[in-house]
């Protein structure tokens, strides 16, 4: 009898420390979406538990094209309205209204910004949107029976998606274990969350072929039957917690006037405030030019965030939302202003005037084509470092000319690597393993953001100081 409860304890513990390993595991090869310019959910989601709690009065939810369109802190400044963007890519309105379940465990808001666009349909999958969508916006939800609900929706309506895969996701990430890096150790490098789910994006769309709506009576467009399932369990609990739903459609080419007219006469029936930012009275009262203020077809630069967020934050004051004062809001402003502005770097053509508009001391800067003594000045000889081969790094404002050695490190607690190597006419610059090149003549600068881990701006400069790429 002592034999066999011996095995049954040793069989216990071997089955617990198999389901502890699978998850840890699991939680190891589950790709991360941190350390990433445009969406960084995992952080989104992250500092989202942050916030202390009933300090979150506005939710933003929806597709990236409002992950790039509504920034709580340009909210914050220009009205004290405190919110927090909870989209996430090809967010399908069954992940919204989860999220929007989630939410409410640590949150009262008082209005709901929700995004349309994945109203219409856009994938073939059942749930309207790619299969990574779905687990990059509910893997990194804590468990509770709201997690768990919104796994048995998925895996009912998609039998590929198992609810096993969830819990244990070592199962789905199995063969990643080729591509594991330092960023996968969830904690590891420490993220900044003072964005609170905004994605900064600073492209230019740079075409005239949008054409803003009328709001000529058009034929609705088709719907997805499920998306307008879960809008209508979306706009039942908002009323049921006296939350304020509006509706909004972002800029997008693909707008037309029968989806406009689609979620206008939903809202209308359903007593909802509307915002179609595609209208041209919108457009016009906003001075939003879509060539300008757009990174792509459907996604705002930070122009035209700021556009569109002040927009519906005169909304939200016209519903009574109110300002209020909060710590958490002025710590991060200057985080969020300094990548507003490393996102911009790219737009300054003169190559003294970028260097005189850093922080050394923020950057890791590597030089192509220079001299140490005239860089360190920002007295760049560029007749002298046209052909030359000289590599540098300027670390706190301190050159090293390695213009005759290989120079290489790693930043452990920061995860960069970087290696230089000389050249006959050009040293060779890899940056976390991305080799970054002179592809015209003159000088080659790349600045490396010490905080963030990443290259944030990758030019060269003629004879004349000018950018060329």
């Amino acid at each position: 009898m002592k034999q066999k409860k011996h095995v049954l304890s040793h069989s216990v513990v071997l089955l617990v420390t198999l389901i502890v390993a699978s998850v840890l595991f699991g939680e190891l090869f589950r790709p991360k979406f941190n350390n990433d310019n445009y969406w960084p959910l995992d952080v989104t989601y992250e500092s989202f538990y942050e916030m202390e709690e009933n300090t979150v009065d506005v939710l933003f939810l929806g597709s990236s094209h409002a992950i790039s369109a509504f920034s709580p802190q340009e909210l914050y400044d220009e009205t004290g309205i405190r919110s927090f963007n909870l989209s996430s890519e090809e967010q399908s309105l069954l992940v919204s209204y989860y999220w929007l379940r989630e939410a409410l465990r640590f949150q009262k808001p008082k209005a709901v910004v929700l995004d349309t666009v994945v109203c219409f349909p856009y994938t073939d999958t059942p749930y309207n949107c790619t299969e990574p969508s779905i687990r990059k916006a509910l893997e990194p939800m804590k468990w509770s029976s709201v997690k768990w609900e919104a796994i048995s929706a998925i895996s009912s309506l998609d039998p590929k998606e198992t609810f096993a895969s969830y819990l244990f996701p070592i199962i789905r990430y199995h063969a990643r274990w080729n591509d594991l890096t330092y960023g996968d150790i969830h904690f590891w490098p420490p993220q900044n969350t003072s964005l609170k789910g905004y994605a900064v994006l600073s492209e230019d769309y740079g075409k005239e072929d949008y054409v803003p709506l009328t709001e000529e009576p058009a034929v609705p467009a088709g719907t997805h039957p499920l998306m307008m399932e879960y809008l209508d369990r979306i706009v039942s609990l908002c009323k049921e917690e006296g939350i304020e739903l509006i509706l909004v459609s972002t800029p997008y080419m693909e707008a037309t006037g029968e989806t406009h007219q689609a979620m206008a006469d939903y809202a209308s029936k359903n007593a909802l405030t509307y915002i179609d930012f595609n209208l041209e009275d919108v457009i016009q009262e906003m001075d939003f030019v879509f060539r300008d203020d757009m990174a792509d077809a459907g996604h705002a630069n930070t122009s035209g965030a700021v556009k569109l967020t002040d927009y519906i934050g005169a909304v939200c004051v016209e519903h009574g939302i109110p300002s209020k004062a909060d710590e958490q809001y002025e710590r991060s402003r200057a985080y969020v202003n300094r990548q507003i502005k490393n996102a911009n770097l790219y737009r300054i053509d003169n190559m003294k005037e970028l260097m005189g508009s850093i922080n050394y001391d923020q950057y890791l800067i590597f030089v192509n084509g220079s001299d140490s003594s005239s860089f360190s000045s920002l007295e760049i000889e560029l007749e002298e470092a046209w052909d030359s081969p000289v590599g540098l790094i300027m670390e706190d404002g301190i050159v090293t000319d390695i213009s005759d050695q290989k120079i290489q490190g790693y930043r452990f607690f920061d995860n960069i690597s970087y290696k230089i190597l000389p050249g006959d006419k050009s040293s060779s610059i890899t940056i976390n393993g991305v080799t970054y090149t002179r592809n015209t003549e003159g000088v080659q600068i790349i600045l490396l953001d010490r905080e963030k881990g990443y290259v944030i701006d990758h030019s060269c400069y003629d004879r004349n100081g000018q950018r060329v790429q």
